[in-house]
């Protein structure tokens, strides 16, 4: 099954039957099985009628609401999982200080090392590999053995922060000059990579999102970011290790391999210095898809052990690992890294 994201504006979604019809001006411009949705994205200005959001309710469909720029606005789920036990368990972990500061110190190690292996194996396959790409790679092995050190929680931000600065750094080195991509400025992105960069953390946080409430998770009470009303913390940290996985890499590989051009890319106003067309809406989101379901060795992939899952399985699989290590079943949390 796969996600439907829809960014035809003033188009309608309806059902007929087991299938999902979108229409515009009255023309079916969409029709897909229920069968092979997984999740529906809504951009913009799209309607849904109230038999559709049944029908949706009733397979357990989830439809996230998005603006037109791809800014987070809210979520149609079904009942919520009954896991009472779990979410006791994760009220009490979340007062224990020091097995909270382990957890927080898992998901940024498994962050770090991530970003690590991408500069890593981007350089590897140049001919000429940046030294200010393995320059940053070198220098992010200081601060993974510092995460392990801090004692406190201040302590490990700052380490994170220092880290993805000189992350990014790198990074920059890996994405031609014609984007003029200088450094991660997020409010708001000032230019396309950096757009790419918070459209594809919205996109995979939606994805986490999914995963902790599935596993019966409160996503709301995380162990690395701090509570705030309204931000999903706990899917923001299981969403750290894959940042640099899903997200990162696409965009340097969407920017390098023609995939997205300058051209998609138009100047805006001062709150959006910049936007990105419908044309290359869609391309992201198609290689989005596509990174989602690419295959990857996760330890657990397997009955007997590791084995090859689609990225969007190995999240499933971490917020299950999660799972056992808020119930007790396990010591420590081990991050999805890759090699």
């Amino acid at each position: 099954m796969a996600t439907l994201y829809l960014i035809e504006q003033g188009a309608e979604i309806g059902c007929d039957g087991e299938r999902i019809i979108v229409r515009r001006t009255g023309e079916i411009i969409g029709s897909v099985p229920l069968v092979k949705i997984e999740d529906i994205v809504i951009f913009g200005n799209i309607g849904i009628s109230t038999p559709a959001i049944k029908r949706l309710l009733d397979r357990g469909i989830e439809v996230t609401f998005m603006t037109i720029d791809g800014a987070y606005q809210g979520r149609l789920i079904g009942q919520t999982t009954a896991h009472v036990a779990l979410r006791q368990a994760q009220y009490t972990y979340a007062t224990d200080s020091e097995r909270s500061l382990r957890l927080a110190q898992s998901f940024v190690e498994g962050k770090l090392r991530n970003q690590r292996v991408l500069l890593q194996r981007f350089s590897r396959n140049r001919a000429s590999p940046p030294p200010e790409a393995i320059a940053a790679a070198d220098d992010l092995d200081a601060y993974i053995k510092r995460v392990g050190r801090t004692t406190r929680h201040s302590a490990l931000l700052g380490v994170e922060g220092s880290a993805t600065a000189r992350y990014f750094a790198g990074l920059r080195s890996l994405i031609g000059p014609e984007w003029n991509f200088r450094s991660r400025q997020r409010r708001p992105p000032p230019d396309p990579v950096n757009l790419l960069l918070s459209f594809g953390y919205t996109l995979l946080a939606h994805k986490v999102l999914g995963a902790v409430q599935a596993a019966g998770f409160d996503p709301y009470l995380g162990f690395l970011h701090s509570l705030d009303y309204g931000r999903p913390s706990l899917a923001l940290d299981l969403m750290e290790e894959f940042r640099p996985l899903l997200v990162d890499s696409l965009v340097v590989r969407v920017c390098n391999d023609g995939r997205l051009r300058p051209e998609h890319f138009q100047p805006g106003d001062e709150e959006r210095p910049v936007t990105i067309t419908d044309e290359g809406k869609r391309a992201f989101l198609t290689a989005f898809e596509e990174r989602m379901h690419t295959e990857s060795t996760h330890p657990e992939g397997a009955d007997s052990g590791p084995g090859k899952v689609p990225y969007s399985r190995c999240i499933i699989l971490q917020a299950r690992r999660l799972a056992r290590v808020i119930r007790g079943q396990q010591e420590r949390y081990e991050p999805f890294t890759a090699r």
